[in-house]
């Protein structure tokens, strides 16, 4: 199961161990809510699959896609595009994901672009509205990781105008 960013518990070790003493507590009777309103004890669900969120232990929806983490914002990729750059750029359509009480949901009309780029310190990606915003995002973001690169190499050229 996917960690719900909402709940309360920001590692799965201080989720367990309030969810086994939310278990043993027997005088409160602790339950676990379902989207739809209904609910069971605490205790018939695996720990996996709950999150306490807003006071209450709520059973997580399955959410089957993989999520791709993009400059502070969670996509799930789905095609990547037919284009070709000299960059080597790849561009995917993508669709935003957001969260509820409940888990993680695919946001209604909120598709995007995304851009990635493998290199030997890690891949790199962005995302816009357009391929061309992406485009500059991964840009600005390839230039912010290589710039000692780009200006030494700079230097080096610029030294070697000026022997000339």
């Amino acid at each position: 199961m996917i960690q719900n960013k909402l709940s309360e518990y920001k590692t799965f070790t201080e989720k367990e161990n309030a969810y086994y003493r939310a278990c043993t507590n027997s005088a409160n009777h602790v339950m676990a809510y379902y989207p739809d309103g209904s609910k069971t004890p605490l205790s018939n669900i695996d720990v996996s699959r709950v999150e306490y969120i807003g006071g209450l232990w709520r059973v997580q929806v399955s959410f089957p896609y993989k999520i791709q983490h993009v400059r502070n914002r969670d996509f799930v990729l789905s095609e990547r595009l037919p284009r070709q750059e000299k960059n080597h750029f790849e561009f995917y359509r993508a669709q935003m994901v957001g969260y509820n009480c409940y888990g993680p949901f695919l946001i209604p009309n909120a598709s995007r672009i995304v851009a990635k780029y493998d290199t030997n310190r890690g891949t790199f990606w962005a995302y816009g509205d357009t391929i061309e915003q992406a485009r500059a995002f991964l840009g600005i973001k390839l230039y912010e990781e290589y710039q000692d690169l780009i200006h030494s190499v700079s230097q080096v050229m610029q030294d070697t105008k000026q022997k000339k």
